[in-house]
């Protein structure tokens, strides 16, 4: 009976010293989430790099007439390079994920500029 409770004492000390490590950065850490992609114009040019690889790029333009995007692609080593018309108004240009929701309204943001 002894070697049972024994047993079971040394299981519940060793996942209490398993389970936290092994949950680390969830629910919001930030200390291991990947950092973000980086952007950049270069006249028209916008230039991404640290993009996710293995999943859908879509590239969206907002300024003053309102937004546009359309899908590029995936991505193999994490850049991506698209040509662009003079802005004319301020400019937001974003590499962004798949969207869902009413309208593709959703979608998660990898790099602004």
């Amino acid at each position: 009976m002894h070697r049972k409770t024994a047993l079971a004492g040394v299981s519940v000390a060793l996942l209490a010293f398993a389970v936290p490590p092994a949950l680390a950065g969830r629910g919001g850490s930030k200390g291991n989430d990947p950092a973000p992609a980086s952007c950049r114009v270069d006249g028209n040019m916008v230039e991404a790099s640290g993009l996710p690889t293995g999943q859908v790029i879509n590239f969206m333009i907002t300024d003053a007439s309102g937004s546009d995007g359309w899908v590029l692609g995936y991505t193999t080593d994490g850049t991506w390079n698209v040509m662009v018309t003079a802005a004319t108004s301020p400019t937001t240009y974003q590499f962004i994920s798949q969207t869902w929701g009413p309208n593709g309204s959703k979608y998660s943001v990898f790099a602004t500029c």
